[in-house]
């Protein structure tokens, strides 16, 4: 399909927010591609926007935004796993939009903070004189990309920083430069050897001058190393930084690492686990238990209250789950006043949500609170003058 980027994999069948009929009679398309023309970097740049399959069935919610580097290798796995980390029953992180920004044509360039000719293997390499482009890369971020992102999609406030090898280290200069831009960053395996670790010396001097108070989260992983003959790298550059940061880090930024065992995983085995690993970091305090939803749901409004104060953003759980939670104690464990409970939990978060009232509505004809019912299915027809289901309640309840 033109201008839509289209995976027919059998893997999205377990997403249980897809039909049969979609997949049996429909593309299944997972994000859209566009053209950006960047003034501060004088080209045009390919970016991948994906966008959760809520978006489309409502005009009241906005979402968290994930700014992905190499996103042309990386969007189709990445996206699925923002998908199914936030779909089924026991949601790991919130729906998120994905805006991959291709890094091939000038990864060296935009990727690099300083300019060096000296490779990995410690040899000088003609190809590098490109390099030391990352403040004008980060820039197109800042003044051009998230302004446009902002202004043509439902976004909060809240942005995580993906990079992964050579483009994790502007992830890294981002934090040390950028302040505040972003709310959290996941670097994987970054390339800490650069320019003779040069995000190491960058990190202490960040530590000179840094005053920010706002909560922060950033995750970095790496895997073992192993001496040989090809890489005779002596140290992992990347795990020495690790330990240093942890060991320095200023206090309002969380920490989260890990490092893969050798031969269980290697440099290009692990950007997909790692993903997973630090979204499910970042997001901790989000999926909900069993035994909350049944036995305490007050539970979950605590836990999403202290989520979304530790984020510094507005998180809830997914409104239609909410949905299901109510209908489950109002018809099959029958339970009204945790039915009630779910249903009020969704107007308080999605309060222009015309179905949220209606399901309320609902709750209280079931109940036998009559005025409240006239007064939610009332609320409903206001946010949605087409909700029939409200209209067709009222003028039942109201002819009685």
């Amino acid at each position: 399909m033109k201008n839509n980027i289209v995976f027919a994999g059998i893997a999205f069948l377990l997403n249980s927010n897809l039909s049969l009929a979609q997949i049996d009679n429909n593309d299944i398309v997972i994000g859209k591609r566009k053209n950006f023309y960047s003034k501060t970097l004088n080209e045009k740049r390919e970016l991948l926007i994906y966008h959760p399959n809520s978006y489309n069935n409502n005009t009241y919610k906005s979402y968290p935004v994930i700014y992905l580097l190499d996103g042309e290798t990386l969007f189709n796995s990445f996206t699925g796993v923002v998908d199914i980390l936030s779909s089924d029953a026991s949601p790991q992180i919130p729906e998120m939009i994905v805006v991959g920004i291709n890094t091939s044509q000038n990864r060296l360039r935009d990727a690099s903070p300083t300019k060096s000719l000296i490779g990995y293997r410690g040899i000088k390499e003609d190809g590098l004189d490109v390099t030391g482009g990352a403040d004008d890369f980060l820039k197109f971020i800042e003044t051009e990309l998230i302004p446009h992102v902002d202004s043509s999609y439902r976004t909060n406030s809240y942005r995580t920083f993906v990079g992964y090898s050579f483009t994790g280290l502007p992830v890294l200069h981002s934090l040390f430069t950028q302040k505040d831009l972003f709310n959290s960053y996941l670097a994987i395996d970054f390339s800490a050897w650069w320019d003779n670790q040069v995000t190491l010396r960058n990190f202490k001097s960040f530590l000179e001058s840094y005053n920010s108070e706002k909560p922060l989260d950033i995750f970095i992983s790496t895997e073992e190393r192993v001496i040989n003959e090809v890489y005779p790298a002596k140290v992992n550059a990347t795990w020495t930084f690790m330990k240093e940061f942890k060991k320095n880090h200023p206090k309002n930024i969380n920490y989260g690492f890990k490092k893969y065992k050798y031969k269980e995983e290697n440099h290009h085995s692990m950007p997909l686990i790692s993903f997973v690993d630090g979204l499910k970091y970042i997001f901790r305090g989000h999926m909900i238990n069993y035994d909350e939803m049944y036995d305490s749901p007050e539970l979950i409004k605590l836990k999403f209250d202290a989520l979304s104060k530790r984020l510094g953003v507005k998180i809830s759980l997914r409104e239609d789950l909410v949905n299901y939670f109510g209908y489950q104690f109002l018809y099959t464990h029958k339970n009204m006043e945790k039915a009630i409970f779910y249903f009020k939990m969704n107007v308080e978060n999605f309060p222009q949500s015309s179905n949220a009232f209606d399901s309320l509505a609902e709750a209280y004809k079931v109940s036998g609170d009559i005025t409240k019912a006239i007064e939610n299915y009332q609320k409903a027809l206001e946010l949605d003058a087409n909700n029939i289901n409200s209209k067709h309640m009222l003028d039942e309840l109201k002819s009685k």
